[in-house]
């Protein structure tokens, strides 16, 4: 697989967080490949992989394993790159991972494009024009699925540009609307309590409405829909069921904020 990043620049820069392959654990440090950047090599040097003291290297990194680093050091005499682990927060892994997945996701859909739009030239040729325009996949659809000017006036052949909108619209998951309520359940029928709360829950499940135990008499109700009408909708079935086939006791819900994660116009690739 060719990414477009490793046309682009030579060696990443101080500072860049990248995807590296740990090839070789040595006694001071391990060697690592760095896919974005045609698999050159690069340092983990031993006290760049944790904060703490290590005694065992191999008890934190492992040789095949993928970890996200940050270049920290560049010697252009010697040619050598030292990259740290332990400088890396979570979520500058996470948010890295999935760029970098996404690039390769969107590399697959641009080779799937040009064999459906039949375009005439070169794969690399359009990639040179791609990279020169965008800079990365990511960037060529977000402009290209938004109707931006720099997409509309794209050099990219106008059929390849159709071709991968449609390719993306297909591929696209259908968006769930999702609600969540904490349902309090408590009976106080002594002799068959347990078996009535079973039976109740059984009910709300076949209403569509998944129930995740939280902490008796706690559960927590989450429906999805095609929009949040119809997920309510499931909710206030599922509520009726168990109001009625409550024979004494408590059924109550109460709704529950759910965050709102900030979509991309490609994240669902």
């Amino acid at each position: 697989m060719r990414f477009i990043p490793s046309e682009t620049k030579r060696i990443p820069n101080i500072g860049e967080l990248v995807i590296a392959n740990i090839s070789k654990i040595a006694q001071f440090g391990a060697y690592c490949r760095l896919p974005e950047y045609n698999d050159i090599e690069v340092f983990l040097p031993i006290r760049e992989v944790s904060s703490g003291w290590i005694k065992n290297i191999h008890e934190f990194i492992h040789e095949g394993q993928k970890v996200v680093c940050k270049v920290v050091y560049y010697d252009r005499e010697r040619g050598s790159i030292d990259v740290s682990l332990k400088k890396v927060t979570a979520k500058e892994s996470k948010d890295k991972i999935g760029s970098y997945n996404l690039e390769k996701r969107l590399d697959a859909l641009f080779t799937q494009a040009l064999k459906v739009s039949k375009v005439p030239g070169t794969r690399e040729a359009f990639e040179d024009k791609l990279l020169s325009e965008f800079g990365s996949y990511t960037n060529m659809m977000r402009n290209l699925i938004d109707g931006t000017e720099a997409g509309e006036k794209s050099a990219l052949p106008k059929k390849l540009r159709s071709t991968l909108v449609k390719l993306y619209e297909a591929n696209k998951p259908e968006k769930k609307f999702i609600v969540s309520y904490i349902m309090t359940l408590s009976s106080y029928n002594t002799r068959s309590g347990v078996q009535e709360l079973r039976e109740i829950l059984t009910a709300v499940k076949e209403k569509g409405v998944d129930v995740r135990y939280i902490s008796a008499p706690r559960y927590r109700l989450v429906s999805q829909g095609d929009n949040y009408n119809q997920a309510e909708i499931k909710i206030k079935d599922a509520m009726a069921i168990a109001q009625s086939k409550m024979k004494k006791g408590v059924v109550a819900i109460e709704k529950e904020k759910i965050a709102k994660k900030k979509e991309s116009v490609i994240e669902s690739l």
